[in-house]
C-alpha cells in the first residue's frame, strides 16, 4: 500500500498537483513577429527599443543600433515568453515586494500591432533558473521558467561597433590631416601611393591599419555632446572605400584616460576608442613605407 501511494505521489498525483499550480500565462498574446517596441523602466531610467523589420534601434535624440547579441537574446525571449510555464507563488498583493514584483522591479511594456503588454520583472528565483513576474494591476506574483533579469536589466543596449567590413575588399585608403592629405590604393592586388606623390608602400603596414579599422569598436560610449570632444577640429579624417562600402572616420581629442573621441561621417553618434587603436590608425606617410 505504501509503495503504491509513493508511486502515485511521484507519478499521477504529483503531475496533477503541478498542473494545478500552473496558471494561464498572462503574456501568452505576445508574438515576436508582431512586436515593434519594448519600453524598459529601470529605477526611473527609461529605455525605448524600436523594431523595424529585423533591426532594433534605441529611440532618442541620436539613433544607436542595439547591440547584436542583446538584440538576438531579446528576440529569443519575445519568442518564448508567451509559452513559458507560469506558476503562482503568491496571491497576496502585499507579498509582491518580497519577490521584487512591485514598483521596485523592472517595468516592461511590449507593444505590438493591436495590443500592449505590461508586466514587472522581479527577483530571480533562488536557483536563477526563473524569474518572479507580475501584472502591475493584479495581486498575484508568478514564477516564470526564464531568466528575464539578464535580458531586460542590462545597463548598456547601444551597439559599440563602429565599422564592420572585410579588409581584403578595401580598394582605397585616404588620410586627411589639417595640413596634409595622402592616399593609397590597391593596384593589381598591391598597395601603392595614389597622392599627393608617389612613395613606397608596404602591404603589411596597410593591412595592419585596415585590420584595426574593419573591426573598430568603442571602448565606451560617452555623453552625446560635441563639447570638449575636439571633433570640430578634424585633426584626422580617414576614409576607406571598397567593394560595397565607403566608410569615413573623424578623429577628435584624446582624454587623460587614454580614450579618444571619434565619429563616423554617416551619423553624429560619438564614440570613445582606446588610444592604442587611435595610434594604430593615425599614420603618416613615413609609417606606410
Amino acid at each position: 500500500m505504501l509503495v503504491a501511494f509513493a508511486w502515485a505521489w511521484t507519478g499521477p498525483l504529483k503531475n496533477q498537483q503541478q498542473a494545478k499550480n500552473q496558471d494561464k500565462n498572462f503574456l501568452a498574446g505576445i508574438s515576436a513577429a508582431k512586436v515593434d517596441k519594448v519600453i524598459i523602466n529601470n529605477a526611473g531610467k527609461t529605455v525605448e527599443l524600436d523594431k523595424s523589420g529585423d533591426n532594433w534601434t534605441l529611440a532618442g535624440e541620436k539613433k544607436f543600433g542595439v547591440d547584436k547579441n542583446a538584440a538576438s537574446t531579446l528576440n529569443s525571449v519575445l519568442s518564448e515568453i508567451g509559452s513559458a510555464p507560469v506558476e503562482t507563488v503568491s496571491a497576496n498583493a502585499d507579498k509582491k515586494s518580497s519577490f521584487g514584483a512591485d514598483d521596485s522591479g523592472l517595468k516592461i511594456e511590449v507593444a505590438q500591432a493591436g495590443a500592449n503588454f505590461n508586466f514587472i520583472v522581479g527577483k530571480s528565483t533562488p536557483d536563477n533558473s526563473g524569474t518572479y513576474i507580475s501584472s502591475p494591476d493584479a495581486s498575484k506574483t508568478y514564477q516564470i521558467a526564464m531568466d528575464l533579469n539578464s535580458v531586460f536589466g542590462r545597463g548598456e543596449w547601444r551597439d559599440s561597433s563602429i565599422f564592420s567590413f572585410i579588409p581584403e575588399r578595401s580598394e582605397k585608403l585616404r588620410f586627411q590631416y589639417p595640413t596634409q592629405q595622402f592616399a593609397v590604393e590597391k593596384i593589381n592586388n598591391k598597395w601603392a601611393a595614389a597622392k599627393p606623390y608617389k612613395f613606397s608602400v608596404t602591404d603589411d603596414k596597410v593591412a595592419a591599419i585596415l585590420g584595426v579599422l574593419a573591426n573598430l569598436s568603442a571602448a565606451k560610449i560617452p555623453t552625446q555632446t560635441f563639447t570638449n570632444t575636439g571633433l570640430e577640429k578634424h585633426s584626422l579624417i580617414m576614409q576607406v572605400t571598397g567593394g560595397g562600402f565607403d566608410n569615413t572616420l573623424m578623429f577628435g581629442d584624446c582624454t587623460k584616460d587614454n580614450l579618444c573621441y571619434v565619429k563616423t561621417a554617416a551619423s553624429d553618434n560619438i564614440y570613445l576608442i582606446n588610444k592604442t587603436d587611435h595610434d594604430a590608425l593615425a599614420k603618416k606617410i613615413a609609417d606606410l613605407k
